[in-house]
């Protein structure tokens, strides 16, 4: 099953928070897809991280080392005119920043290309909230433990990011 994941869900498979195990189990079967526009966004976001003091210049570089590895078993959405002109009409449907119009717009493309559904990873409330309107199937933390950990318990997690 091929399985769509915008960068709020892909930087949980390098930084330890909400989510975390989520993403490594659902990346750790089938076929993860991601928009060109995740390696930017993921970077952005471990290294905005770091500057706030989450871990250090090591880990980030560990992390950002890590990423770039993994780059290439990911099928990648390329930026191409049809994915931005939907994701332009998406701003006439749904409030979403530019960058998450880009991933669900890109999510859109690849279930059209392949004629299947293609569950959209996020965590991202807005844009779940988008894609659900859009007609796809959403996955998040929650409806991973509700479907598969009835019982789960609620771990705390440090703030310090731990290793993948």
């Amino acid at each position: 099953m091929t399985r769509y994941f915008d960068a709020s869900a892909l930087v949980k498979r390098y930084v330890q928070e909400r989510g975390s195990l989520t993403v490594r189990r659902l990346l750790a079967s089938g076929i993860a897809a991601t928009s060109r526009l995740s390696e930017v966004e993921v970077s952005s976001g471990v290294i905005r991280r770091a500057r706030e003091g989450a871990f250090t210049i090591r880990r980030r570089d560990r992390i950002l080392s890590a990423f770039q590895g993994d780059v290439p078993a990911l099928a990648i959405v390329e930026m191409t005119p049809e994915v931005t002109a939907d994701a332009a009409s998406l701003f006439l449907r749904h409030v979403l920043r530019a960058g998450d119009a880009v991933q669900l717009a890109s999510c859109l493309y690849l279930q059209r290309h392949l004629a299947q559904p293609v569950p959209f990873v996020a965590f991202d409330t807005r844009l779940l909230q988008a894609a659900r309107a859009e007609g796809l199937t959403v996955i998040t933390a929650r409806t991973v433990r509700q479907s598969t950990e009835p019982r789960a318990r609620t771990v705390k997690t440090s703030r310090r990011a731990q290793s993948p």
